[in-house]
């Protein structure tokens, strides 16, 4: 991912200074505005599509291992029960190859072409685009000439190593937490699930939330119900730690 968003920030940012160029200095705050608007509208990010082959087998066997995981926790044997497995399977290879995509503001169209998907959630070419839009109007306001925008741009936040990092750590939760869904869905004893967060001051208000949804206010929810902040499952936002848990019922209770 790092190599990718180095060899990416030099093309972004020639986008961004033929479009500024293009367009000129705006002389109102409204026209500026929409002058940034315009740029970080044009960008072209097709060529982040390369990722949705790179990244496909890795995803793939983050949510096995999250499934495989968690049917080894309510105490099934993967290579035993061949059924359960098998779901954790197929889900594993259609997550991989959905999520690729949308990473990058894709989707496969019902003939299996890439084809652009505005609805995209957590795609990283939307949020590379909202941390643009402060360089670019930084810039036009200021008047930097274009090579020290194509240079902030480059040295930026949104092409770094720190980012890079969040990215795949987000990604990790994101594939490891729907496989063990999917795995305590396919299990057959599990009757819900908990939000379990990491219980220190940096954890996320909407976290904190989570943690306390359902009828009993400890993060217990129906397998198949949505949590606050629109999460089936973590992550809820980047560089989320939490996880879910199996909540299984037992005779009598």
């Amino acid at each position: 991912m790092r190599a990718f968003f180095k060899d990416e920030a030099p093309k972004i940012a020639k986008q961004v200074v033929a479009a500024k160029t293009r367009i000129g200095k705006a002389e109102l705050s409204r026209d500026e505005l929409d002058a940034v608007e315009l740029i970080v509208a044009e960008l072209d990010f097709h060529g982040w599509s390369i990722l949705t082959g790179e990244v496909d087998d890795w995803l793939e066997e983050i949510v096995k291992d999250g499934g495989y995981a968690a049917l080894a926790q309510v105490g099934i044997d993967v290579k035993a029960e061949e059924g359960a497995a098998g779901v954790v399977n197929r889900y594993a290879v259609d997550y991989a190859k959905e999520r690729g995509a949308e990473m990058v503001g894709m989707r496969y169209n019902e003939l299996g072409d890439l084809v652009e998907n505005p609805r995209a959630e957590w795609a990283i070419t939307e949020s590379t685009r909202d941390m643009l839009r402060g360089l670019i109007a930084d810039a036009m306001e200021s008047g930097a000439s274009n090579q020290t925008l194509a240079n902030s741009i480059e040295d930026s936040y949104a092409f770094s190593k720190d980012r890079a990092m969040v990215i795949a750590r987000t990604e990790t939760q994101m594939a490891s937490n729907g496989g063990a869904l999917t795995g305590y869905k396919a299990s057959g004893v599990v009757a819900s699930k908990q939000w379990v967060t990491a219980e220190d001051d940096q954890v996320e208000e909407e976290c904190i939330a989570n943690s306390e949804a359902g009828p009993g206010k400890d993060g217990v929810l129906g397998l198949d119900e949505d949590y606050p902040s629109g999460d089936d499952a973590p992550p809820a936002h980047p560089n989320c730690r939490c996880v879910i848990v199996p909540v299984i019922e037992t005779e009598g209770a």
